[in-house]
């Protein structure tokens, strides 16, 4: 198999992927990190920890509130065990993702090896009768998802990978030929829908997640392509949840994962993809078992997901905590208590989600105000905010805050 980088200036990398040209003994178990640079830095330094026998901390390098985090975790590159570097050495992990988390500061995911091909199992089978020949990737190797359908997948079924380092809807549209899985996002759904030109993909498919994808998005796009989408419903720490195609309004929940719901309908799951071990400042187990915050109701063996979380803004492919954000702004002088809640109602608009937030203060804050703080904690970050300043946010009997999202 080979693994192919097209390049703006129109220049194409070529790389046989084979164990003996990424193998390096001297990398067995030892930690490393993997930032969020390039596409084919990320891919290249990835394969050469898994075919080693690494374990590789994946991170986004312009998330400087993490950055930070790992900076002063000081665990070298490739280094020797030593007293204030040994917190990982002795866990069992391949790869380890971070995502957003509930507690106001990312979690990291400690993926095995038996996690990653557990669930590679599952997708193979899944997307056997398509004869997947290419995969073709828009969407970053070092979160989940990217690594599961655009890494991992073709790896162990022997299928080339072609990825551009910037796409244009024009560029993805070319690349594809018969026979293509394309691993992308609604943002790229959205975008291909508007463009004037037309292609029929019916022998190809297309896989998205990372966020909700309307079904008149998908039902425009399968008319307009004559092709599928397949939708996934998972997280980093869980791993794929539940599948659907096109503008389906039930879940099928994916094999070898069990699920329930706990009294408030909120949606638990049980699976051999979920991380044992999760990292939140200390070590959590939570013995393959996550109760998630996601309102569910069940129609026979599938599910309708009546509300996702609204703590993660995506930004770019990047994502950021709303509670990590309440958390940088309530450190403001100035700023008593922060509620954060991510927009994204606007269907028509092929942006990013928009924030409403609602500080209480006494003092006057502009939004331009309340972007910089956030951009100089989170990175020269782009977006949009809805900002409200109240005298008093209220707090449930239980300790939540309260604000009209």
């Amino acid at each position: 198999m080979t693994l192919k980088v097209f390049n703006d200036n129109g220049s194409i990398n070529e790389y046989e992927i084979k164990k003996e040209l990424f193998y390096e003994k001297e990398y067995l178990n030892k930690v490393s990190y993997i930032s969020s640079s390039k596409k084919e830095e990320n891919i290249l330094n990835m394969l050469k920890s898994y075919f080693s026998g690494a374990k590789s901390i994946l991170f986004d390098g312009t998330n400087k509130a993490l950055y930070d985090f790992l900076k002063e975790l000081n665990i070298k590159e490739f280094a020797e065990k030593s007293n204030n570097e040994n917190i990982f050495y002795d866990k069992d992990f391949m790869f380890l993702y971070f995502s957003s988390g509930s507690t106001g500061f990312p979690s990291g995911a400690l993926k095995t090896k038996e996690n990653i091909l557990e669930e590679i199992e599952v997708i193979s089978s899944l997307l056997k009768k398509y004869n997947i020949k290419r995969v073709i990737v828009t969407v970053p190797f070092i979160h989940l998802y990217g690594s599961l359908f655009g890494l991992f997948f073709p790896l162990v079924n022997g299928i080339d990978i072609i990825f551009k380092e910037h796409f244009l809807p024009h560029d993805l549209l070319e690349m594809i030929d018969d026979n293509s899985l394309v691993v992308t996002t609604p943002l790229y759904i959205k975008a291909l829908n508007r463009i004037n030109e037309s292609k029929n993909l019916s022998k190809s498919l297309f896989v998205s997640s990372t966020g909700p994808l309307f079904p008149d998005d998908a039902k425009e796009f399968n008319d307009k392509f004559s092709t599928n989408i397949l939708q996934i419903f998972g997280s980093t720490e869980t791993g794929g949840i539940a599948y659907k195609f096109n503008d389906e309004t039930l879940w099928t929940i994916t094999k070898k994962v069990i699920t329930s719901i706990n009294e408030n309908n909120e949606l638990k799951v049980e699976s051999p993809f979920i991380s044992n071990l999760i990292y939140e400042k200390e070590f959590k187990t939570t013995n393959h078992q996550i109760q998630t915050f996601d309102y569910v109701e069940f129609e026979g063996n599938k599910f309708k997901l009546i509300g996702r979380s609204s703590q993660i803004l995506k930004v770019a492919g990047k994502r950021y905590s709303t509670i990590q954000i309440e958390n940088i702004l309530e450190e403001i002088d100035g700023i008593e208590k922060a509620v954060v809640f991510v927009n994204s109602n606007n269907k028509n608009s092929l942006k990013d989600e928009i924030l409403d937030i609602t500080i209480e203060s006494k003092k006057e804050f502009l939004a331009k105000d309340i972007k910089k703080i956030l951009q100089n904690k989170l990175s020269n970050i782009k977006f949009s905010i809805n900002l409200k300043i109240v005298d008093k946010i209220k707090m449930s009997s239980v300790g939540k805050k309260l604000a009209i999202q």
